[in-house]
């Protein structure tokens, strides 16, 4: 990627590198009570004509190109933002990116058009570690128990198509 090229540790994204990881991103609280949820898509999201761009590109790129990347890996918009603090332009607004307006392109997107997979029951200080960059723990322990409904549905979703 020309626009960030290389992070403090020599590395460059090498977009689609782990093309199979997913990105969780927040709903709002539904209505009939449920709490927050997430909702996770494929990465190929973001490169939807419908998500504003370069910023969907940018975040592809990110999310799929980042050396640390691993398959089925799960990634909040959090995370990301934490990942490029690595790279000389640190901040969204440097880079030329708005992550919520891309976020907020890809759950209208999904209401009708994409698959993706609704995950229901997060804590408020769950909600709240997805959207804040510092609570990178609290979002690892999320996404270890999101995982498991994650790899769950895939099983799910194979053997139905049996």
């Amino acid at each position: 990627m020309v626009q960030l090229g290389r992070n403090a540790h020599g590395e460059c994204l090498e977009a689609g590198r782990v093309p199979d990881c997913y990105l969780g991103l927040l709903l709002e609280a539904a209505d009939d009570g449920r709490g927050a949820a997430v909702l996770v898509v494929a990465p190929a999201a973001l490169l939807d004509p419908s998500v504003r761009q370069p910023d969907g590109t940018v975040l592809y790129e990110l999310l799929t190109g980042h050396p640390d990347g691993a398959p089925g890996q799960l990634v909040f918009l959090a995370d990301l933002t934490v990942e490029l603090r690595a790279w000389p332009t640190d901040t969204w607004a440097k880079v030329g990116v708005d992550p919520q307006t891309a976020a907020g392109a890809v759950i209208a997107w999904h209401r009708g058009h994409i698959r993706g997979l609704r995950l229901d029951g997060l804590t408020a200080e769950e909600a709240l570690a997805v959207e804040r960059p510092a609570m990178t723990y609290m979002r690892a322990q999320l996404a270890d128990r999101l995982d498991r409904s994650i790899a769950q549905a895939c099983r799910s979703s194979r053997s139905e198509r049996r």
